[in-house]
């Protein structure tokens, strides 16, 4: 099982669904395990949800929606060079 302090690392991974099945496992049991964590998931969860529900509410400058997808490109290709993040591996 991983510690708190992983967990806490991995949520913002997690939500946006960029782990592999084993670390996803490795959280949802900690989830499962340690309400405080799991309080902070659902806090994080909620606070994405009101803040996509409301950004589609208006529309951004078309400038500004060109750079946000440049800048989303580049820190895909960031993420796919880089490895696994470190300390989710079960104690």
């Amino acid at each position: 099982m991983i510690s708190c302090r992983d967990c806490m690392q991995a949520l913002n991974p997690y939500i946006d669904r960029e782990l592999d099945d084993d670390d996803i496992a490795h959280v949802r049991q900690h989830l499962d395990d340690c309400r405080g964590c799991l309080h902070l998931y659902r806090f994080q969860e909620s606070v994405r949800r009101l803040v996509r529900v409301r950004c589609q509410e208006q529309s951004a400058p078309e400038s500004l929606r060109a750079r946000i997808t440049m800048s989303w490109a580049m820190e895909r290709e960031r993420k796919e060079q880089r490895r696994r993040p470190r300390g989710l591996q079960p104690d």
